[in-house]
């Protein structure tokens, strides 16, 4: 079970930038009826999972977890390539996560474009009083991150690979990123109910990042090999990437 202000703790840590924190903390806050009616719609109309406040808050963390990850292991963000602060990048993938799915409140099809239309004039006056000078490159960057966060779309930023590989991290059970309606019992929904528990971690070198799922059933494999791993595909960070995992005493490795 997640908790909002646990959650936002973890998100304040890991981006070590009081400013940034007011401005994320004071957003979230404000546009709280965004996420709510967005879940309310996929919980109602769709008949989906969770894609409310504790899902993009978590969205949040993991992806940050990944971008410390990166610093540490001294990938450059595209931000940082670009000349821009690492403060950039923080800013990036945190509003880019925080607003990637509320398009679902329009449509489901092709909700991260939605998503972009409806985040567009927050992410103007948010990017503004982040940013003087340069404004509208970290808008477009952050819009950038919105819309690639969906398989489907491929990343080519490295701040949107980490939102879209933090999404398909959403994956425990009840918090399933598998389109599957919940009164249906199939492979999906099965899945879905599947998977335990899901951490970021760091890893070496060659691959830094390590995702380690542990899960109930092997069944659970389904929807790492349907989100996870086509998220991971879609991302600028394919093969730097290893997920473990755990299945009783079983352990199965793969780098994606």
């Amino acid at each position: 079970m997640y908790v909002e202000e646990e959650l936002l703790g973890e998100i304040r840590e890991l981006l070590g930038d009081d400013e940034l924190y007011r401005i994320y903390e004071s957003a979230f806050n404000e546009y709280r009826y965004y996420f709510e009616t967005t879940n309310y719609i996929v919980l109602n109309v769709y008949r989906f999972n969770d894609h409310g406040p504790i899902h993009v808050l978590l969205t949040t963390r993991r992806a940050l977890e990944i971008l410390k990850i990166l610093e540490k292991f001294r990938i450059q963000t595209t931000a940082q390539k670009l000349g821009k602060p690492l403060r950039w990048s923080r800013f990036i993938v945190a509003f880019g996560a925080l607003f990637h799915d509320i398009g679902n409140m329009i449509h489901r099809d092709k909700h991260y474009g939605f998503s972009v239309f409806l985040a567009e004039p927050i992410v103007d006056r948010l990017a503004r009083e982040f940013e003087k000078r340069d404004w509208l490159l970290l808008k477009a960057l952050t819009l950038n991150a919105i819309y690639t966060h969906d398989e489907a779309v491929p990343c080519t930023t490295i701040e949107g690979s980490a939102v879209t590989i933090a999404d398909g991290c959403d994956m425990e059970e009840g918090r399933s990123r598998l389109v599957h309606k919940k009164d249906k019992v199939d492979i999906h929904a099965v899945s879905a109910l599947a998977i335990e528990k899901v951490e970021i971690q760091e890893g070496d070198w060659e691959t830094p990042i390590v995702i380690k799922i542990r899960m109930k059933h092997p069944a659970g494999i389904f929807q790492v090999d349907e989100i996870l791993t086509k998220k991971v595909q879609s991302s600028l960070l394919e093969g730097k990437v290893r997920i473990l995992i755990h299945v009783g005493d079983e352990l199965l490795e793969k780098v994606v």
